[in-house]
């Protein structure tokens, strides 16, 4: 079984967590590195074929010999793209961004919402994990109409990550500042890495507080 690092487990089990809920499809990891997350998925059958796109040559070559090693080769694609560009969702696709930036992950998913029916997204899965700007990517996805359906917290190495589970219902909301900030379903959790986690971000946004009123406002509420 592909080993994955503490943070990518993470994305699997939303991954995971994700496919009960739709029919068999592929996984579309974008930015797929190395393509273990792709192997993982087809070893337990989380995905039936595995679409990995990177934006440069040598990444997508990694994973392209990452799946063909494990015995994957007629059971996924590999492109050089930019996102998903050049690729149509279909029902029961799971659409994975990990590993990326905040600013990164809205532009991919704007040109996807733009791209593509809201009878197919509603019938898709998204899961995300962003290395900062968070809290932008979560008030993208609240005023676009993506649900965010559940969010874990892991710790590797020494530093926090938060994956996101996403479903398209096509109505748009709003977050309050501390729900975009902490996230609206992290906010309702009680173990206690979410609640490390969350210490974690009171020093952060302690120190941010002096210069944005957001985050002033926010922690005097």
């Amino acid at each position: 079984m592909q080993q994955l690092s503490v943070r990518l487990e993470s994305v699997f089990e939303l991954v995971r967590e994700s496919r009960t809920s739709l029919g068999r499809g592929r996984v579309i990891d974008i930015g797929s590195d190395h393509g273990f997350l792709s192997v993982r998925c087809l070893e337990e059958g989380v995905s039936d074929h595995a679409v990995c796109t990177d934006i440069h040559e040598a990444p997508a070559q990694k994973s392209r010999s990452s799946l063909i090693m494990a015995g994957f080769k007629d059971k996924c694609t590999v492109k050089v793209t930019d996102g998903m560009d050049g690729i149509e969702l279909q029902p029961n696709d799971i659409v994975v961004t990990a590993g990326m930036g905040g600013l990164n992950i809205i532009d991919i998913f704007t040109r996807i919402t733009d791209n593509t029916e809201d009878k197919i997204l509603k019938d898709c899965g998204f899961v995300v994990q962003s290395q900062k700007s968070t809290h932008l990517v979560r008030r993208f996805f609240a005023k676009n109409g993506y649900r965010i359906a559940d969010e874990t917290v892991c710790k590797d190495r020494g530093f926090f990550y938060n994956v996101m589970r996403l479903e398209y219902t096509g109505s748009p909301y709003e977050l309050s500042v501390r729900q975009s900030y902490y996230g609206p379903c992290l906010l309702t959790k009680e173990d206690e890495l979410t609640k490390e986690y969350f210490a974690h971000l009171d020093e952060i946004f302690a120190v941010r507080a002096r210069g944005d009123e957001d985050i002033r406002k926010m922690l005097e509420e």
